[in-house]
């Protein structure tokens, strides 16, 4: 920035710091000169001097954020004459484009100039303004040269270490209240510094939650959140009232299901600060009694209601007593704190100006006063089941943040089905530990010892497991029939071992569908083959492998019209009935498996030494990813 022009007087950034006060100048003010340094920091003077000499010029600005456009807007004023200029509030009204629309027109029409500001211009600035303009200026949040510029025009002197974080966070309103005149630099920069621990200590929001998109595992609650972010733009742009927001519930989960992590990421993804509170929290930050307490819940909800819109979250609701259920003797001391919570909670909510989001959450749904979930006040109990494997694999992927990069997660979150967020953090938490203690990266095994107990099963047993999964592994790949992903003899709770593979599941020809039974029949002729007779390990329920060859080439026989009939006998879900009751027909299906099971054997002889070598493999390591198991097949050599 140049010093002495017409707008920036005295903003020169290469000037060393100083701590000596600067004389009061009139016009350096901060409410002026903020605004003007974010514009020149992102057009300079000559961008500057070009807005404020065009004829017949429409002029569409960007604000960072709301709280900087009515700043914006004064200081776009004072840059030339204007003919119109538009700052729309946060809730517009359609009438009112309309009106300006028309003015737009009357005054470009005529060669006069024209500028509006919105933190949304494509959704609150009128169509006829966005389609018109001769320039977009988008403007960025102030960075700390742009403050740095401001304090050293009103102090005289650049604050040494001002940073980017230093103002994190804070609006223009909190940035002109820290820059005074009369001040140091080093005065302004310590307000600063302040006001973002501040607001830290309120909003909980931080980089490493996820945003509401990315999180896993929550279900009907995250079904929730999104419409929620879906009305609040609707609300920004000005299209419903707050009011008419979806947005207050109550969060019910068992412990560690990340309840207080949920109302971060939607205060995250939703941009509002987040005030989190307790029933504990009201006792700790006070005496204990009965006036300090509504005092505490009164504070609360003022610190909320100063930073709307926002989010308050009140955890450990459940510590509330239901008044259903109170002894007499604890009614004396809690009816006027739930009442007055009621009272207080129904002034939040049906107060327009308020503009909150308030979340409840606790571990017993069962425990809480009716009158705080009626409609009207938090209106929902939404509850948050245990995540199933696919929402444990993206929690582990979240957690594991760069460790384990590219490794497919899903036999690890099979393994933990049933586990919480919070075991999940633990799990990854103590295999990191491990690999540090060895002194290197986390490897996928670590994660595996944490998560399954050590091998009780005999060494034949364990043989048998191996081979058996080396069959199948070997034939995936050798029909080509998709990626071997993962091999495992870890024992689960409802198998010994696991061969992941990444195949189409659409079986569209006869030839399709009969390479798969063979794939699923390879386990069974592994173990014939090199250990001289199978086990039961391929049958014995209906996830079997045989209970799934069964199934496929039943369906071929009865149902697609792939087999010896074109008549349609049975669908899926049927095919077992129809096998048992029919002995023609389940002479054909066994027959036409015994077919494919010799084709099964035949393959295993051919790929008998990749089969030994991926078991050995297995008995040693317990677990093979795709890039272990095509490794041993490579040092293999070719076949066949």
């Amino acid at each position: 920035m140049a010093d002495n022009d017409d707008y920036l007087d005295d903003l020169d950034l290469e000037l060393e710091p100083s701590t000596a006060r600067f004389p009061r100048k009139r016009g350096h003010t901060v409410e002026n000169l903020l605004p003007r340094a974010l514009i020149e920091s992102v057009i300079g003077m000559e961008g500057i001097r070009d807005i404020s000499a065009r004829e017949g010029f429409c002029l569409v600005v960007e604000a960072p954020s709301f709280d900087w456009c009515e700043p914006l807007h004064r200081a776009l004023k004072t840059m030339g004459s204007w003919d119109l200029h538009h700052c729309p509030p946060a809730i517009k009204k359609p009438s009112r484009d309309d009106a300006t629309s028309q003015q737009l027109v009357a005054v470009l029409g005529t060669g006069g100039r024209a500028f509006g500001v919105s933190h949304h211009p494509s959704q609150m600035l009128p169509p006829a303004m966005l389609a018109s303009a001769d320039q977009v200026l988008k403007l960025p949040p102030p960075d700390a040269r742009v403050i740095s510029a401001v304090i050293k025009a009103v102090t005289g002197t650049i604050p040494e270490g001002l940073h980017n974080k230093d103002i994190a966070g804070l609006e223009f309103e909190e940035i002109a209240a820290c820059i005074r005149q009369g001040s140091t630099s080093e005065e302004c920069l310590n307000r600063l510094r302040r006001a973002v621990e501040s607001k830290r200590r309120i909003d909980t929001t931080s980089a490493d939650v996820p945003e509401i998109a990315d999180l896993h595992g929550y279900g009907v609650a995250k079904e929730w959140a999104v419409n929620l972010l879906e009305d609040l733009e609707s609300w920004r742009r000005g299209e419903i009232p707050f009011e008419a927001i979806d947005r207050n519930a109550v969060l019910v989960s068992p412990p560690g299901m990340g309840k207080t992590t949920f109302a971060r990421s939607l205060a995250k993804s939703a941009g509002l600060p987040l005030v989190a509170t307790s029933v504990g929290a009201w006792f700790a930050n006070s005496p204990g009694y009965l006036d300090s307490i509504i005092k505490q819940i009164d504070q609360t909800f003022a610190a909320a209601r100063a930073m709307s819109p926002a989010i308050l979250l009140l955890d450990e609701l459940d510590a509330v007593p239901d008044r259903a259920t109170i002894s007499p003797r604890g009614a004396d001391w809690w009816l006027p704190v739930i009442t007055h919570l009621l009272i207080t909670l129904d002034g939040a909510v049906s107060n327009a100006t308020n503009n909150l989001i308030i979340l409840g959450a606790t571990n017993h749904g069962d425990r809480i006063d009716r009158a705080l979930v009626r409609p009207g006040r938090l209106s929902k109990i939404i509850e948050i089941e245990l995540p199933d494997a696919d929402a444990l694999a993206g929690i582990f992927r979240q957690h594991l943040g760069s460790d384990l990069v590219g490794e497919d997660l899903t036999y690890i979150a099979e393994l933990a089905y049933g586990a919480t967020g919070a075991q999940v953090v633990d799990w990854v938490r103590s295999a990191r530990r491990t690999a540090r203690r060895a002194k290197r990266a986390m490897e996928m095994i670590d994660l595996l010892e944490v998560l399954v107990p050590d091998e009780r099963r005999t060494a034949p047993h364990v043989e048998r497991v191996a081979v058996h999964e080396a069959g199948h592994a070997v034939v995936c790949h050798a029909l080509g029939l998709g990626e071997v992903k993962a091999i495992s003899i870890i024992s689960g709770q409802n198998h010994g071992g696991y061969t992941q593979t990444d195949t189409d599941p659409y079986l569209s020809t006869r030839s399709d569908l009969e390479r798969h039974v063979i794939q699923a029949l390879a386990g069974r002729a592994a173990e014939e083959v090199l250990l001289g007779e199978p086990g039961t390990g391929s049958g014995g329920s209906s996830a079997s492998d045989l209970a799934r060859a069964t199934m496929h080439i039943g369906l071929l026989h009865l149902g697609t019209g792939l087999g010896e009939e074109m008549i349609f006998r049975a669908d899926k879900e049927s095919v077992p009935m129809i096998l048992a009751r029919s002995e023609r027909h389940s002479a054909a299906v066994d027959k036409h498996l015994r077919e494919l099971y010799g084709q099964s054997k035949d393959l295993i002889v051919t790929h008998k030494r990749d089969v030994r070598a991926i078991a050995d493999a297995l008995i040693d390591k317990r677990f093979l990813n795709g890039s272990n198991f095509l490794s041993i097949l490579e040092r293999n050599g070719p076949k066949p």
